[in-house]
C-alpha cells in the first residue's frame, strides 16, 4: 500500500458547509491519478483540519509532488472561480522537492467554462506553468500558453472590449522598456495580479513591476503572495498608497502617478494615442487635460480634492509623445465637442506635419464624457 499514490485533500471549505469528499469522488480521484501517474489504485487522506486553500488536491507518488487545483462546482462570479488557481500555484512555489508539477482539472459544473475571460485566463495558467488534464473534456477551442508579454497585452485589450465590467489587473509598458502591472491588492483581485506575475516571469527576462494599487484599508498583497513574487528574480514590487500619492502630487507639477496610469487604462485600456493610433506603449504618456500645476493652483478646494482630480482617469488621454507636447504647447487645442483643432499661426510645412501626423479630428464618444468635458472647459477656462 505504501507504494500506492497517495492524495491528501484539505476537507472543509471556507465558506459552504459541504466536504470535498462529497465532491471528489473515487471515480474523479482515480481519473486523475491515472492522468498523472498512469496508477488506478490510490490511498486518500482527507483532512479535517482547517480549510482548503486553493481547491486542491496533493498527491505524492515516487518521491514527485503535484498538486491539482480542481474548477468549481457552482456557477459562480468569474473571479471567485480562478482565484483558487494562484493560492495552488502559492504551495506549489513553496514545495522544496524538486519533482513537482502542478495542474488544473475541470470538474462537471452549472457553469459556463468558455467565456472570452476564462480562455484568456486558462492561457494565462498555462503561460504561469500549470498543465491542464481533462480540457479536452470540456472546452471546444484549444489552449496555448502566451509567447510574449504583447501577446498578452493585445488578448487582454481584446477581452476587456468585450466586457469592460470587473478588470482588476492592467499590463502595459513605460517608455524604459519595463513591463508594468497595475493591480488591486483586495479580494479576488490580488490573485488574478499574482498570476500575472507568474506568467511573465515565465515568459520574459526583463524588469517586471508591480504597482499596488492600494484600497479598503490594505496596504498590500499578502505576504505569501510577495515571497513568491520576489522569488521569481525579475520582479519589483511597489506599493502605492495616498501618503505616496500625495507626496508625489506636491513635488511634481507633471504627475505621473501609478494610480493615474491604471485609472486611465480602466477607462480607455491599453495605450494608444487617440489623436494618431499609435499603439507603441514605451511612448504613448498619460496626457492630463485639466494640468496639474493648473489644479495645484486652484483656490478654495483641498489638497486631497485636488489629488483627486489629478489621478482622475477622466482627466486625461493617451497620446504618443509628439501628440503630448503639442498638447501640452496649445499647438493643437480639443473642443467640448471633441473637435481636434490646429494653432491659427501654424503654417506651411509645419500646419502640414501637424494635420498628416492627426489623423483623428474627432475625438472619440466614448472618451468625450460629461466629466472628460468639465476638465476641458476648465483647462481652457470656460464657463461650465
Amino acid at each position: 500500500m505504501m507504494n500506492l499514490p497517495h492524495f491528501t485533500i484539505k476537507n472543509r471549505f471556507q465558506k459552504r458547509p459541504d466536504l470535498y469528499q462529497d465532491i471528489l469522488t473515487p471515480h474523479i480521484l482515480a481519473d486523475v491519478c491515472q492522468r498523472i501517474t498512469g496508477e488506478i489504485e490510490y490511498t486518500c487522506t482527507f483532512d479535517n483540519s482547517g480549510y482548503n486553500k486553493g481547491r486542491m488536491a496533493v498527491l505524492q507518488y515516487r518521491g514527485g509532488v503535484s498538486y491539482i487545483s480542481f474548477s468549481d462546482t457552482e456557477s459562480a462570479g468569474r473571479n471567485a472561480s480562478m482565484q483558487s488557481v494562484p493560492s495552488a500555484l502559492m504551495s506549489y512555489y513553496e514545495e522544496m522537492r524538486p519533482q513537482k508539477q502542478i495542474y488544473f482539472y475541470f470538474l462537471p459544473s452549472t457553469g459556463n467554462h468558455e467565456t472570452s475571460y476564462f480562455y484568456f485566463m486558462y492561457r494565462l495558467m498555462l503561460t504561469a506553468g500549470v498543465k491542464f488534464l481533462n480540457h479536452n473534456d470540456f472546452l471546444t477551442q484549444p489552449l496555448h500558453p502566451f509567447n510574449s508579454v504583447e501577446d498578452v497585452i493585445s488578448a487582454r485589450n481584446i477581452n476587456r472590449e468585450r466586457n469592460q465590467s470587473n478588470n482588476s489587473s492592467y499590463v502595459t509598458k513605460s517608455n524604459n522598456h519595463v513591463i508594468q502591472i497595475f493591480g488591486k491588492t483586495y479580494g479576488a483581485n490580488k490573485y488574478e495580479t499574482t498570476l500575472f506575475c507568474i506568467a511573465f516571469s515565465q515568459i520574459s527576462t526583463s524588469k517586471i513591476e508591480l504597482y499596488q494599487i492600494c484600497e479598503q484599508d490594505l496596504k498590500a498583497i499578502p505576504q505569501r503572495c510577495s515571497n513568491v513574487i520576489n522569488s521569481l528574480g525579475n520582479v519589483k514590487i511597489i506599493q502605492t498608497d495616498l501618503v505616496m500619492e500625495r507626496n508625489n502630487f506636491e513635488r511634481n507639477d507633471s504627475l505621473r502617478s501609478p494610480r493615474y496610469i491604471y485609472n486611465l487604462l480602466a477607462r480607455l485600456g491599453a495605450k494608444k494615442c487617440a489623436l494618431c493610433g499609435c499603439e507603441i506603449p514605451e511612448i504613448i504618456q498619460g496626457a492630463h487635460i485639466w494640468p496639474v500645476a493648473a489644479i495645484k493652483r486652484e483656490a478654495g478646494i483641498t489638497l486631497e480634492q485636488k489629488l483627486k482630480y489629478a489621478t482622475d482617469g477622466s482627466n486625461g488621454i493617451w497620446l504618443c509623445e509628439n501628440h503630448h507636447k503639442m498638447l501640452d504647447e496649445d499647438i493643437i487645442t480639443i473642443d467640448v465637442s471633441g473637435n481636434v483643432r490646429c494653432r491659427a499661426d501654424m503654417k506651411g510645412a509645419n500646419k502640414v506635419f501637424i494635420d498628416w501626423s492627426t489623423t483623428t479630428k474627432k475625438l472619440a464618444p466614448e472618451i468625450m464624457t460629461a466629466s472628460f468635458k468639465t476638465y476641458l472647459k476648465k483647462r481652457y477656462i470656460l464657463s461650465a
